[in-house]
């Protein structure tokens, strides 16, 4: 059981903090976001006591927990019923491994690529500032934005020319190896488990692309994205405009599925 309510502190385009807020929601823990602009939330998480720079964070009473990994195990830990995890002993360890490759293959890149569009499109961080910042002068602040994002791109998240072209190009078969996790009942049950909150959450953000979705929604794993996010990166009756093109055509020639 949880005293009082938790705070999730958390980025409102990040993939990571929208899987975090899920499983939030899944454990029927009680909680309040705190959105902070991309560039700050190092430092709001620090001021809050929390150890590392990265978000999603979320603090329980005393306890700070940062990471999606390390949230869905304490969620689990507190509402074991929610079905994060499988009670199945057998079953549990075929979840914890897809939610760690979601982890460790899937998250990263979206986030590269995501970035790289910020860095090469004002278009994007254009897109940024006014959809889901809701700030004025979205072109002007957008521009402002960019030796942020380049700072971000290059010694953060490494995200350069050559490695976001090599992340298109594995695309496919990461694609694939959802649809065989979709196949196998790891995700795509009903009540979502933590390794659908980790793969589809990132899947949606490639979905939100408008270069990256013909390409992406016909996978399996990319409709069942959209069915549990049918829009992104907030839920709500009104839907929000796709992150505008920003990658190079022959960098999504090999992304085709069958390709």
């Amino acid at each position: 059981m949880v005293r009082g309510r938790a705070t999730l502190y958390g980025m409102a385009q990040s993939h990571p903090s929208l899987a975090a807020r899920l499983m939030l929601e899944r454990a029927g823990v009680e909680h309040d976001v705190q959105y902070i602009l991309p560039g700050l939330h190092g430092i709001a998480v620090r001021a809050a006591g929390f150890p590392r720079w990265t978000v999603p964070a979320l603090r329980l009473g005393e306890l700070r927990v940062q990471g999606t990994l390390a949230i869905s195990r304490e969620l689990d830990r507190l509402a074991p019923d929610a079905g994060l995890f499988p009670r199945d002993g057998q079953a549990r360890p075929a979840v914890e491994a897809a939610e760690r490759w979601g982890h460790d293959e899937l998250q990263p890149l979206g986030r590269r690529v995501f970035t790289w569009c910020q860095v090469h499109s004002n278009a994007v961080r254009a897109w940024l500032v006014r959809e889901v910042m809701h700030l004025p002068a979205a072109s002007a602040l957008g521009n402002a934005s960019r030796p942020a994002m380049i700072f971000f791109a290059r010694r953060v998240y490494g995200a350069g020319d050559a490695t976001v072209r090599a992340d298109l190009a594995r695309l496919p078969r990461l694609l694939d190896h959802a649809d065989r996790l979709l196949e196998k009942g790891t995700i795509g049950g009903s009540p979502p488990n933590a390794a659908d909150f980790q793969i589809l959450t990132s899947l949606r953000l490639l979905l939100a692309h408008a270069d990256l979705r013909p390409l992406v929604e016909h996978w399996r794993c990319g409709q069942a994205a959209l069915e549990l996010l049918p829009d992104y990166p907030r839920r709500g009756p009104e839907a929000l405009p796709p992150i505008p093109s920003a990658l190079p055509a022959e960098w999504l020639a090999g992304t085709r599925k069958g390709a």
